[in-house]
């Protein structure tokens, strides 16, 4: 189930046919579990990796996100990226380092280099626990599952055990569709107060009286990775990736609480290694027209907001918490937004 199964949405731009990060062509998505927790991929690619334009806009300065030197040096990505339990990073790096082997012996930096892990801290299970359940191991089964289509939301991936607005939350996934080309995001919710819940700007969460607030030494945080099929270059897309948190902030999961969080922007066409034509070691880069960009910081905005209330929707009824956090009152959520 998602906000949409329940005739509500976010904003007035129009969704892609699925309504998830997948909406934008060759991008894929996998899941996999340990014992405890888990972890998701995107591959913002087909095939082979091969290299991308990206930015970010980090809330704490992004010390928990690995290869931000490279990032912040060339503009440029050739990874897949993972989202994992912040305990399991460096075991998580080391099984992409794993797949960057298999790609080239010498880690070029064209091939899957540097290893991308965005961290999701205050996963509610001792430290101990997620770093010897989570690896290389997780990793390869992510890979060999990942594929276009319909995206896993809720309890699922890294979005095992997360929790927000007093219930059950997680993965989540939407996008919307400019002038400029198509925006899709997925959102790792881990935080919120209840009573800042909104949708819209209407303040549902005030209206849910049973929501219990998560504990005060509950770390509050999130993660997210939004691409676009939009030719942006690097510079534009950290202005992507700090407005399109504006919908993180509107629907109420980041806030005063929150303690860490990273939005990693992408453009799958702002960066072109193969096109004909070209002198020797040069490649074609492409930005957008400032004029158009403002469409493409509200259909972030709006996909980030979403993203995060179908986290809750698809949550409610999946039961993996171990904390015994319910789930979203659906029923009452539908009343007090229409």
């Amino acid at each position: 189930m998602r906000l949409r199964d329940l005739g509500l949405a976010v904003g007035d731009l129009p969704a892609g046919p699925l309504n998830t990060v997948t909406d934008v062509a060759g991008v894929r998505v996998g899941h996999a579990r340990g014992a405890m927790g888990g972890i998701t991929l995107v591959l913002p690619f087909t095939g082979a990796p091969r290299r991308y334009y990206a930015g970010r806009w980090s809330l704490d300065g992004g010390d928990e996100t690995t290869g931000l030197a490279m990032l912040e040096d060339f503009g440029a990505l050739s990874a897949p990226i993972a989202l994992a339990p912040a305990p399991a990073l460096g075991r998580v790096y080391d099984g992409l380092l794993d797949y960057g082997f298999q790609q080239d012996s010498g880690l070029g930096e064209d091939h899957g280099w540097p290893p991308v892990v965005l961290a999701v801290d205050g996963v509610p299970v001792p430290a101990v626990s997620l770093h010897a359940s989570l690896g290389a191991g997780q990793v390869a089964a992510a890979l060999s599952t990942a594929t276009g289509g319909a995206v896993g939301e809720g309890q699922v991936g890294v979005g095992t055990l997360l929790s927000g607005f007093g219930v059950r939350a997680g993965i989540g996934c939407s996008s919307r569709i400019g002038r400029a080309g198509t925006v899709g995001v997925l959102v790792a919710t881990n935080g919120g107060e209840p009573h800042r819940l909104a949708l819209n700007g209407v303040p549902i969460g005030r209206w849910l009286a049973d929501l219990a607030p998560l504990p005060v030494s509950y770390r509050r945080s999130f993660a997210a990775v939004l691409i676009t099929d939009a030719p942006l270059l690097p510079a534009q897309l950290n202005r992507l990736a700090q407005r399109a948190a504006f919908g993180l902030v509107r629907v109420g999961l980041l806030d005063e609480r929150t303690v860490s969080g990273t939005m990693l922007a992408v453009s799958t066409t702002g960066l072109n290694d193969a096109m004909a034509g070209l002198a020797p070691e040069t490649v074609t880069a492409r930005p957008t027209t400032e004029a158009v960009l403002h469409d493409l910081f509200a259909a972030g905005a709006d996909a980030c907001e979403e993203a995060v209330l179908n986290a809750l929707v698809a949550a409610h009824n999946q039961n993996t918490n171990v904390d015994g956090v319910p789930g979203l009152p659906v029923d009452a959520f539908r009343a007090a937004a229409q």
